[in-house]
């Protein structure tokens, strides 16, 4: 039984390590793209085509 244990302790240790790698991950990203935001702003007026003026 203790191979069997053995077996279920690293599952679990496995399983806890990624999921605290993919916390860790997403919380960077998060705090990178609201910092990011922050600095450089849309301006909504960019978002449309000029359009050519009449000569």
């Amino acid at each position: 039984m203790d191979a069997r244990e053995d077996k279920l302790l690293a599952l679990i240790g496995l399983l806890t390590a990624g999921l605290i790698t993919i916390v860790v991950l997403f919380t960077l990203i998060w705090f990178s793209d609201v910092r990011s935001d922050a600095e450089n702003p849309v301006d909504p007026q960019s978002c449309f085509s000029k359009k050519p003026h009449a000569t």
